[in-house]
């Protein structure tokens, strides 16, 4: 494997996009740091559009430890549609300025941070380097931090595509056994009476322990001190076997990030923090507000998964039921990384992007300008 150098912004210090056999940089590539106002650096990389009609440029917002490289065939299908393509590296992850002496450690103190990131890459990158409409593509943990920071975002983008935002997480999500578990204790200290699970049980929106126990605790914890420490049962593996994972059914996409990972692992991150998992609960919260979907104007199409075992879907469908600006679909049998999904489920998003951005009044302005 290779590691490519691309040209830099001027003001930028040195950065690289891995380039592996298997997951080649998209042609044209350019990356760089930037650097927040509260001093972080940040890795992004950008592209110009491919041949053909310019549409715009969209900004994509990866999710939790993830990084640039993985995105490299959303890239190309982004620019084959006409688009610039800016992306980053969120504090804590991938190429950016680690925030924990051990670097695997998933960790922020507040999402508020993120925003501050995503801000400094739309001013100073995205907005400062292409033409407009400006349009942002975020999947799980970026979708959330777009929606918590909307009302800013409006001033900077047209519309935006959220793929399986994080907006709750489902029963089992944090640890798979420790439904099961708790019913058992129920049920051995109650005599049988209770813990039992109903004939036709309705599967709850969000886990009742990380909602009820999980996210006060985090915080607690971290308020004391302990906000860098994994969370329980978490550690610094950044490797998941195929058969176990829970982010998609294509076999073939899983292990090309894993071999990205292979060859470097530096951009890898293990599981999240006490601080993660709090600051990921104040600002879910917030967006269960009444008030929030109402006061939201951002132009937006939810899109969410099916089969959805990292966050919860119901959660999505009751946020957009309450957002005039949001638009909702549902890819039955998809899982959480709609993105990286097999192509029957990936064409099923593809066209729904197609037919919400640029969106009509821009293919409009597009046509009379060819005229």
């Amino acid at each position: 494997m290779k590691i490519k150098s691309s040209a830099l912004q001027e003001d930028s210090a040195h950065a690289t996009l891995a380039d592996h056999p298997d997951n080649p940089v998209p042609e044209g590539a350019r990356a760089g740091f930037v650097t927040t106002p509260d001093g972080i650096r940040i890795r992004y990389a950008h592209w110009p559009a491919g041949e053909g009609p310019r549409k715009g440029t969209v900004t994509l917002l990866q999710g939790r430890a993830e990084f640039i490289e993985k995105y490299f065939e959303v890239i190309d299908d982004l620019r084959r549609r006409g688009f610039a393509v800016v992306t980053f590296d969120w504090r804590g992850q991938g190429g950016s300025q680690r925030l924990t002496r051990n670097p695997k450690r998933g960790h922020v103190s507040g999402f508020k941070k993120y925003r501050v990131d995503l801000r400094t890459v739309l001013k100073d990158v995205a907005l400062a380097t292409y033409p407009g409409p400006h349009f942002a593509l975020a999947h799980s943990t970026g979708a959330l931090v777009l929606l918590s920071d909307a009302a800013r975002l409006r001033t900077m983008l047209d519309r935006a595509v959220l793929t399986a935002p994080l907006l709750g997480l489902p029963p089992g999500a944090w640890l798979p056994g420790l439904n099961g578990l708790r019913r058992r204790v129920l049920r051995t200290l109650s005599l049988g009476l209770l813990g039992r699970v109903p004939l036709k049980a309705k599967a709850p929106r969000t886990s009742w322990f990380i909602e009820r126990i999980g996210y006060p605790a985090a915080r607690a914890l971290s308020l004391a001190g302990f906000g860098r420490v994994f969370v329980p049962g978490g550690n610094k593996d950044i490797f998941v076997p195929f058969e176990t994972n829970r982010q998609t059914s294509d076999r073939t996409r899983f292990e090309r990030f894993n071999k990205v990972l292979e060859q470097v692992p530096e951009l890898g991150v293990g599981a999240p923090t006490l601080g993660w998992l709090g600051a990921a609960g104040r600002a879910m919260t917030v967006l269960r507000r009444r008030e929030a979907g109402p006061n939201m104007h951002l132009p937006c199409l939810v899109i969410a998964a099916g089969k959805d075992r990292i966050v919860s879907t119901p959660m999505i469908e009751d946020f957009v039921a309450r957002t005039k600006a949001a638009a909702y679909l549902e890819i039955a049998g998809a899982e959480h990384e709609l993105m990286m999904e097999r192509d029957a489920y990936r064409d099923q998003f593809w066209a729904a992007f197609d037919a919400f951005v640029p969106g009509l009044d821009v293919e409009h302005e597009l046509d009379r300008a060819a005229l």
